[in-house]
């Protein structure tokens, strides 16, 4: 049957137009478009009802409505809808999006029609609804025309509230670690050198050298070339004069085994089993560190010597704007999950300008079976240790562990990876694989879309490079925080100490606290103070809504005193 509000224009007949058009059926109306029907010429609902009727939409699920149309059973699938679910519609063609806006069912006038002018839109819409899972419906043949697209956005949806509940969980494991690190860096951040002047300092050839299995060739190709203009000179004073050598800190040990002293080296691991990587020569003390501000306080302890931070912006924390307003926050650098990655950008953070390149190594995000790292590094050393008649020098369980899979690497070997592995090689294609002067010098791993350069050829272009084209960069090492800085973080540790105390005494004693505040309710003095707080409560699992109150106070109160703790601690060493 016919609906009333359908305007049956178009005849029975083929249309030949451009313009979609309403066909009426034996049991309904169909849409003719481009030559196309977009639902059964017979009966236009059955299929879409079909699939609806068989659909189960759990709390908290988006669903995807790709090209409407008509809206062929968009009231059933609204009935159908659990607690916290959204129904998102998009149309790409013009033509189909002007005429579906036309069909929204009478009880649906909210409904909103996405198309390629509003997709950022979209996209906030997505961040910021933390949605559980995400199902796709196509309502017609409509998305012929676009196929890709609505393929494409179904992805981009997948990705975002994959990404949001792993970053959950990341939190919920290591958020209480990340704020205590943060806390505890405070203390170094004051005698630091400031990250920005260290920006465009650095006009020698960069080299970035991962603590994959191709970080082994690197360091032999290096040991090999011992010639300057014909003559023979000290191998370790030729890297330096060649590279500027920027190291994640599992290669650390690996380098200087090698006689090879690393200008710089990247930290973000926030866990202690990283100090085993600094476990070694003293000459590490020379070794500047490029640090997270939420990585292990240790570090730069252990180094002694120049620091600079950084910060991985890894939750939209309150608790971190305020550092920022502040003017406490050193320079953000968005998570990237991996500190290959994060010594990738801060390579472009240091260099010149573009013309200068960057060279990477042993940034594998693959491996082979049984070899998970290069020679030297803590996980190689760890398998040495552990190595007997009944076990194997090799990591031979990692290669079947849940998740990993085989692929063919680069230099067309097969290779283990896993999904986090793969995760961290897509996320470094789409971020430097359209950089100028950015080469892939590794001989193993993931392809990762950049332009491959043997390292020995690299080192014959640049055997004659002035050594001093990294003079810049040595000079402002020399600088140090100003003693404002150091107030500021002082100032903002008192205030925090005196939050906590009012927190921790409020939650004690309620209305009897001496610093009640009569004028507003209990619950809503302790919100106040909670809310700009969020690294008390950002590792519970119920951070995104505490659906228990008075168990979310009690544990709150059990944070206040830990970061109390803490502050008291860093205030301590700050005023020695």
């Amino acid at each position: 049957m016919i609906k009333d509000n359908f305007d049956i224009s178009a005849s029975n007949g083929i249309s030949k137009t451009d313009a979609p058009s309403l066909y009426e059926c034996r049991q309904g109306v169909s849409v003719l478009y481009r030559e196309r029907f977009l639902y059964s010429k017979y009966d236009p609902s059955k299929s879409i009802l079909n699939i609806i009727s068989n659909l189960t939409v759990n709390p908290g699920t988006l669903v995807l409505v790709m090209s409407p149309a008509l809206f062929l059973g968009y009231t059933e699938l609204t009935q159908k809808l659990s607690d916290q679910c959204k129904i998102i519609c998009f149309e790409f063609d013009k033509q189909l999006y002007d005429f579906s806006k036309n069909y929204i069912p009478q009880d649906s006038k909210d409904t909103k029609i996405y198309s390629e002018e509003n997709i950022k839109e979209y996209i906030d819409f997505i961040n910021t609804n933390h949605f559980r899972k995400v199902i796709r419906i196509d309502f017609s043949g409509g998305t012929i025309f676009n196929k890709e697209k609505y393929d494409n956005i179904f992805s981009v949806t997948q990705s975002v509230i994959d990404q949001f509940w792993k970053n959950r969980l990341t939190l919920i494991r290591f958020g209480r670690i990340f704020s205590k690190n943060i806390f505890k860096n405070l203390v170094h951040l004051a005698d630091s050198i400031p990250f920005k002047s260290l920006y465009k300092t650095v006009d020698k050839p960069i080299l970035v050298l991962g603590a994959g299995e191709s970080l082994d060739k690197t360091i032999q190709t290096l040991k090999e070339k011992k010639q300057c203009g014909g003559q023979d000179t000290d191998s370790d004073k030729i890297f330096r004069d060649i590279f500027f050598i920027l190291c994640v800190d599992a290669a650390l040990n690996p380098l200087l085994e090698s006689n090879i002293i690393p200008d710089a080296v990247v930290a973000v691991e926030c866990q202690s089993i990283i100090e085993k990587a600094y476990i070694g020569k003293s000459v590490l003390s020379k070794v500047p560190l490029f640090s997270d501000l939420v990585s292990r306080s240790s570090i730069p302890e252990i180094l002694g010597g120049p620091v600079s931070f950084f910060v991985s912006e890894y939750s939209n924390m309150t608790f971190l704007k305020t550092l920022s307003e502040k003017e406490i926050l050193p320079p953000v650098i968005k998570p990237l999950g991996s500190v290959g990655l994060v010594a990738s950008e801060i390579a472009l953070r240091l260099r010149k300008n573009d013309d200068v390149k960057i060279f990477f190594s042993g940034l594998d995000f693959s491996f082979t079976a049984g070899i998970t790292h290069a020679k030297e590094t803590p996980s190689h050393k760890r398998q040495l240790f552990k190595n007997h008649r009944l076990t194997s020098v090799y990591n031979i369980d990692s290669a079947f562990a849940p998740g990993t899979s085989q692929i063919t690497g680069k230099n067309e070997r097969r290779m283990t990876t896993s999904k986090a592995l793969i995760s961290y090689a897509l996320l470094f294609t789409e971020q430097f694989s359209d950089i100028k002067n950015f080469f892939d010098a590794g001989v193993s791993g993931v392809g990762l879309n950049a332009k491959q350069m043997d390292l020995a050829s690299a080192i014959k272009d640049f055997a004659l490079i002035d050594e001093n084209t990294d003079s810049l960069f040595k000079e402002k090492l020399s600088l140090k925080n100003s003693d404002e800085l150091k107030n500021k973080i002082l100032t903002y540790i008192k205030e925090e100490k005196e939050e906590l105390t009012k927190l921790i005494d409020l939650l004690s004693l309620g209305d009897k606290s001496k610093y009640r505040n009569a004028e507003i309710t209990l619950d809503t003095q302790l919100d106040l103070i909670i809310t700009g707080r969020d690294y008390l409560y950002i590792h519970f699992a119920d951070a995104q809504k505490n659906t228990n109150r008075q168990s979310f106070l009690n544990r709150i109160k059990i944070e206040s005193n830990i970061f109390l703790k803490q502050l008291k601690t860093a205030q301590d060493m700050m005023e020695k």
